[in-house]
C-alpha cells in the first residue's frame, strides 16, 4: 500500500506540472483617447496585445496646438511613447494651444492705443511678467507693470502703476493673432480684442473699445 501511494501522488505532480507550462498566453487591450485637437498613431495596431508586448504611440498636433502630456494608465511628456503592455491600459493624449502675448492694439473711439510686453516661461501653464503702455494721441505715456499666468486658453493679467487704479485684463486665446478679451478698472469693464498685426497699420473697426456694466 504505501508503495501504490508514492506512485499515485509522483503522477499527480507530475501531470499538474504539465498542466502549467501549456497555461495559455494572456493579452490586454489598448484604448485610446483624446484632448484638445490633434491625433495619434500606434505601432503596431491590433485589437488585443500578447503580455510583454512593447507598443509605440505618435501624437501628431493640429496646425495651431502643440503636444502637452498622456495621462490615464501613465503620466508622461515623451513623444513618441512606448508602452509595454502588462495589462489593459486606458492612456489619453493632451494637446494645449500655446500663448504668445505680445499683442499690439488700438482703443476704437478712444485717443488712446495699448501694448503688452509680456514674457513667460511656457508656453502653456505659466505665471506672465512684464509690461502694459498706454500711449496717448498728444505723445504722453503709462508705463504698468505686469503680473499675471495663462491656463490653456484663459489669459490674466494684472496691470499696476502707483497713484492710478490697477488695471485687470482678462482674455480667451483664440490664434496666435488674436484674443478676445475686456479690461477692468475701478469697476468698470470695457470689450477690449487684442489683434497682433506684423509691419503694417491695425484697422480700428478691429477692435472694440465701450463700456459693459458697472459693479
Amino acid at each position: 500500500m504505501k508503495i501504490i501511494l508514492c506512485l499515485t501522488i509522483a503522477g499527480l505532480f507530475f501531470i499538474s506540472c504539465s498542466e502549467d507550462s501549456n497555461s495559455p498566453d494572456e493579452y490586454y487591450k489598448l484604448t485610446m483617447s483624446v484632448l484638445g485637437e490633434g491625433s495619434y498613431e500606434v505601432f503596431p495596431v491590433k485589437d488585443e496585445y500578447k503580455s510583454g508586448e512593447l507598443v509605440t504611440i505618435t501624437a501628431i498636433a493640429d496646425t495651431g496646438w502643440k503636444f502637452r502630456k498622456w495621462d490615464g494608465n501613465v503620466n508622461s511628456i515623451s513623444n513618441p511613447l512606448q508602452l509595454t503592455m502588462n495589462e489593459n491600459k486606458s492612456i489619453r493624449v493632451v494637446f494645449d494651444i500655446p500663448f504668445e502675448p505680445d499683442i499690439t492694439g488700438f482703443w476704437d473711439g478712444v485717443e488712446y492705443w495699448i501694448r503688452f510686453q509680456v514674457n513667460q516661461l511656457d508656453i502653456f501653464d505659466s505665471t506672465l511678467t512684464g509690461k502694459f503702455f498706454i500711449y496717448h494721441s498728444d505723445g504722453s505715456k503709462l508705463e504698468y507693470s505686469v503680473t499675471g499666468f495663462n491656463r490653456s486658453t484663459l489669459i490674466k493679467m494684472y496691470c499696476s502703476k502707483q497713484g492710478y487704479y490697477q488695471i485687470e485684463y482678462i482674455g480667451e486665446w483664440v490664434n496666435n493673432n488674436l484674443i478676445n478679451g475686456e479690461l477692468v478698472e475701478a469697476g468698470y469693464h470695457y470689450e477690449c480684442d487684442l489683434v497682433k498685426v506684423t509691419n503694417r497699420p491695425l484697422h480700428k473697426e478691429r477692435l472694440k473699445f465701450f463700456p459693459k456694466k458697472e459693479d
